[in-house]
């Protein structure tokens, strides 16, 4: 079947993703994107270095078999609304973007750019990846900074993502730099989102409702839909988080996030062509 009305795929990636041909998420990515026919627009807005950042990941796809990878910057709304950006955003087959500092995507939330990749991504069968920054700003809400051993609301903040996952909170870095508390204190002001952290070199697939676990690491799932919290009288005092569940997926195990049960192996069925 043509792409037209299958959805797509999310490559949700924790960061310091393996970059050596042959191996990792990329390697995924390019699989799922049409592989050497794949058609790639790498997203640098969120790094401070945007030409080492796109030589870097033009060379990794050149070396997976792809001859056929984009640049865009879009380092304002103008640039995610203008007509050109949109065109090269049509023809992609997949699109990723970079790590760096999440606050700087904030300026293409609610763009022409968002609204295209959602429905691309919806409709078309687009495949988007996101590492690092890139991984956080996939949500509906994303993570901007906070830091701290204990779970409160000041070890945590949060804006408006890109919108591509809705109901989830996403970490990354996240057993490298220890950022249970900080995941944890942005379920804690919202119980209905899950909280998905992803170690690094590691990696979530995303398609109908479920998850696979790619990688070397381990993806921490935080789910507080039954608990009962009880919130501080300041922001800098700890909150008390009762009966939340927590699971630790390494690759291979699978999360269906509708029903939000886990699974050793991958449940997901065989594709349809």
């Amino acid at each position: 079947m043509g792409s037209a009305g299958r959805k797509g795929r999310l490559l949700i990636i924790g960061g310091a993703e393996n970059r050596t041909c042959g191996s990792g998420a990329l390697e995924t990515f390019v699989e799922l994107a049409g592989g050497e026919d794949a058609r790639i627009v790498v997203v640098t807005t969120a790094t401070e270095v945007p030409e080492e950042v796109a030589e870097e990941y033009t060379a990794v796809f050149g070396r997976l078999g792809v001859t056929s990878v984009r640049e865009l910057r879009l380092l304002g709304r103008a640039g995610a609304d203008d007509a050109a950006t949109l065109r090269a955003l049509d023809a992609a087959t997949g699109v990723l973007f970079s790590g760096g500092d999440q606050s700087r995507i904030r300026t293409l939330v609610g763009s022409r750019t968002n609204e295209l990749l959602k429905r691309r991504l919806d409709q078309e069968g687009l495949v988007i990846a996101g590492t690092s920054a890139g991984a956080t700003a996939m949500g509906h809400w994303m993570i901007l900074g906070g830091h701290g051993h204990e779970v409160a609301a000041s070890s945590v903040k949060v804006g408006p993502g890109l919108g591509l996952l809705d109901n989830v909170l996403i970490d990354m870095h996240f057993n490298e730099r220890g950022r249970l508390p900080r995941l944890m204190s942005g379920i804690a002001l919202d119980t209905r989102l899950l909280g998905v952290g992803i170690d690094e070199d590691t990696a979530i697939v995303v398609g109908d409702g479920q998850f696979d676990v790619v990688g070397t690491g381990v993806v921490t799932v935080v789910d507080a839909g039954q608990s009962t919290i009880a919130y501080a009288a300041s922001d800098d005092e700890p909150m008390a988080m009762l009966d939340v569940s927590l699971h630790l997926l390494p690759a291979g195990c699978a999360f269906q996030m509708n029903d939000k049960l886990p699974a050793i192996g991958n449940m997901r069925g065989p594709e349809e062509d």
